[in-house]
């Protein structure tokens, strides 16, 4: 029978591992992206619990796919997750939704631990992360010795982290994707107008604080009413969504492409002055042109008139003058070519 004095020991270190987990939900609540969440989340628990290795082990499936993506695209979470095959997952952990723990068949694990610390565990503990529902993985926890993670170990505590990570993530998830559905098209993932004119506000203030120049690109799909009227909406939307992965492939970090309306796009070009952008201009204008949108049987090119200013031109004026001004050359170009009916019927198509 325990003494009095380890009894209150053992309630002082459960009292203390309360409040570290109450710690941790707090932390997690306040952090309003799914990347910094995650980033957040391994570092949080490592400190406050002591623990030499920390990971995700992520289920592949449709339904983790952009949590997948989330993880690819953190730096600081490299080396730190593993993707598992669905059925190898579910197989070794038998689908639980309560934690595991264990210290004597670690190898059946090795698969969702990552490479270079396969050797060092000694006992690992498996937090189940359910996410809108469905389990999308886990949180990993090892120790260098085998008591930590004991098969025999009571679990309560980890239940309850392991509940309160899944419920946060499934929050901050849910939060981003709202976030999303205000900023972002629907269609191209790109930034919508209403970002187009917070960021052009931002940089012209940026350009006008710095002195640097700062060029807005307006561009126009020449055909996309014939390619919507000729094929088909569904192919009309394929067509957008392929001019916007052009214009991502061909831009600087620094550069900001919109979706601003129907087949319009914007792009900002910070640094850039009038020639610089005019440059860039007629790259996006051949690059698009020599990749066209190929579906079954089909090539439709891809043709775009693009207008062009930057603020030498305007002086001391506005985001709406820019804007403005781009959107009058890009009519001007639109004017110069061909009519409609003459280009579709001099496209080739296979």
């Amino acid at each position: 029978m325990d003494s009095l004095e380890e009894l209150f020991a053992r309630a002082r270190k459960n009292e203390e591992i309360a409040r570290n987990l109450f710690d941790i939900e707090v932390a997690m609540l306040n952090v309003a992206k799914v990347q910094p969440f995650l980033e957040h989340l391994l570092q949080t628990v490592q400190d406050k619990f002591g623990v030499k290795h920390v990971w995700y082990a992520t289920v592949e499936s449709a339904h983790t796919e952009s949590l997948i993506k989330t993880l690819k695209a953190s730096p600081e979470l490299a080396g730190k997750w593993v993707s598992a095959p669905s059925v190898e997952y579910l197989a070794a952990t038998k689908g639980a939704r309560e934690p595991l723990v264990d210290h004597a068949n670690l190898y059946r694990f090795f698969f969702m631990t990552p490479p270079e610390i396969r050797t060092q565990i000694r006992s690992i503990a498996i937090l189940p992360l359910i996410l809108e529902g469905r389990l999308a993985g886990s949180l990993n926890l090892a120790a260098d010795d085998q008591e930590r993670y004991r098969a025999d170990k009571e679990c309560f505590f980890l239940r309850q982290l392991s509940v309160k990570a899944s419920l946060c993530l499934s929050s901050v998830v849910a939060r981003e994707k709202i976030a999303d559905l205000a900023t972002r098209d629907p269609l191209t993932q790109l930034r919508n107008r209403r970002e187009m004119e917070d960021a052009l506000e931002v940089e012209i203030s940026r350009a006008g604080r710095n002195d640097q120049p700062l060029a807005l690109a307006f561009i126009d799909c020449d055909d996309f009413k014939l390619v919507n009227d000729a094929y088909g909406h569904d192919v009309g939307d394929e067509y957008l969504k392929h001019v916007a992965e052009g214009l991502c492939a061909m831009l600087r970090k620094s550069d900001q492409a919109f979706r601003f309306a129907g087949d319009e796009f914007v792009v900002l070009l910070p640094d850039q002055d009038q020639e610089g952008a005019e440059q860039i201009a007629e790259r996006l204008c051949d690059y698009l042109y020599a990749n066209p949108l190929v579906i079954d049987d089909m090539r439709i090119p891809v043709k775009v008139s693009i207008g062009v200013a930057s603020t030498s031109q305007i002086g001391t004026g506005s985001a709406r003058s820019l804007l403005k001004l781009a959107d009058k050359r890009l009519y001007e170009k639109k004017k110069r070519k061909p009519s409609a009916a003459t280009r579709l019927s001099s496209q080739d198509q296979c």
